[in-house]
Parts: structure tokens; C-alpha cells; sequence
């Protein structure tokens, strides 16, 4: 199973854009992903369509698995 890491912020404009980080470590906490989060927007590491990251929104850890499939 993996674990990304979804870092949602709101732009310039007041819209919502995503950054999404793979293989995020399994022990994140909270503040780690804020502090990063905050560093990013003061940084001006990322753009977007709308506009410069403003805003820290939300963030969350989405798991997914993949079951492959015999269909040869």
C-alpha cells in the first residue's frame, strides 16, 4: 500500500490547488506537514493557473493499493 501526502492551498486568486507528495514517510506529524506547508508559501516554491500559493488549506494522507489482474 502507498501513501501520498495531499497539501491543498489557496492561490492569489482564492482558488484551490494541490500539491501532491509520493511515499510520504510513515510517521508524519501535523506539524511537520504545516511547518512545510508555511514553507512553501513563503519560499514561493510552487505557482499555479491562479496564481502564487497564498493560503495553507487543508491536507491529508490518501492510502491506495493496487491489485493486479491475470487477463492474458
Amino acid at each position: 500500500m502507498s501513501k501520498s501526502l495531499i497539501m491543498n492551498f489557496l492561490t492569489e486568486e482564492g482558488k484551490r490547488t494541490s500539491v501532491r507528495v509520493a511515499n510520504v514517510k510513515e510517521d508524519i506529524t501535523d506539524l511537520e506537514v504545516k511547518t512545510a506547508m508555511e514553507t512553501i508559501i513563503a519560499k514561493n516554491i510552487f505557482t499555479s493557473k491562479s496564481g502564487d500559493l497564498r493560503t495553507v488549506d487543508s491536507a491529508h494522507i490518501l492510502e491506495s493499493s493496487t491489485t493486479e489482474l491475470t487477463v492474458k
